[in-house]
């Protein structure tokens, strides 16, 4: 596949206690694996030898840190959907010409070229949005005795990875179904009118399978998605909760 651009989003926070064991208030500048996490994002694209320009959404301590190793830096906004769709208007403020963008969030301690390369190469060049889908099988076999939220579907129990890999003109035309979606996921009625309430009723049973998630999706949002099976734990491990940063300490 082609070279490809990058969004960094990195407007994680921390809750007051795990800011202060961990010496920051900012998910991307936790010190983990011997170095703040956030670098490890920029390097493992960097190291690929595919990327081309590379935005950085984030608070102004995030920007200052990272400002040199990336094409661009802009403020958060608090919302990641609004980041996303900034970093595009970056991108296209930077005159990319680039068919495909890698969303790749910075609090993954365990990410590097590798795991990045084995995943694009897994990405269909025909997708408008690929996404990493990791069995709990696969997670805990590489993170053995760690935690993670897993999806109970019918055909397994899964988590998402934290990279995306997306066509950048499709993309900004489905930020306000994406929008719409987000602003109502914790509104049960809300999301039964968008989703329909026989396939929510199957999402409450946990009787659906990721395939009827996948087609669903591309229903409602009304692009093409490709689900990455077997792709790289490494892509799935966030650091979300004290739990995950002290893992990554015990577990270099």
């Amino acid at each position: 596949m082609e070279n490809f651009d990058v969004i960094l989003p990195a407007g994680g926070v921390l809750d007051d206690h795990f800011a202060r064991v961990a010496l920051t208030p900012y998910k991307a500048l936790i010190k983990a694996q011997d170095n703040v996490v956030g670098l490890k994002s920029i390097e493992a694209c960097q190291k690929t030898n595919r990327v081309g320009k590379m935005v950085l959404i984030g608070a102004k301590d995030v920007q200052d840190t990272f400002r040199t190793f990336v094409t661009s830096a802009i403020s958060d906004t608090g919302d990641l959907t609004r980041n996303v769709s900034m970093g595009m208007r970056e991108l296209k403020a930077l005159n990319s010409d680039a068919s495909h963008v890698l969303i790749l969030t910075m609090d993954l301690p365990y990410v590097d070229e590798k795991a990045l390369l084995r995943y694009i190469d897994m990405c269909p060049a025909d997708a408008d949005i690929v996404v990493p889908l990791v069995t709990k099988e696969e997670y805990l076999d590489r993170f053995p005795g760690s935690k993670s939220t897993f999806a109970k579907l019918s055909d397994g129990e899964f988590t998402i990875g934290c990279a995306y890999f997306v066509r950048p003109d499709v993309f900004v035309k489905l930020i306000p179904q994406i929008e719409k979606v987000v602003a109502n996921r914790k509104n049960v009625f809300k999301l039964a009118q968008l989703l329909g309430f026989p396939f929510l009723l199957k999402v409450i049973t946990k009787s659906i399978s990721s395939t009827e998630v996948k087609a669903k999706c591309e229903e409602l949002i009304g692009c093409k998605i490709a689900v990455v099976r077997g792709g790289p734990a490494e892509l799935a491990f966030d650091i979300d909760e004290l739990d995950d940063y002290e893992y990554a300490l015990r577990n270099v």
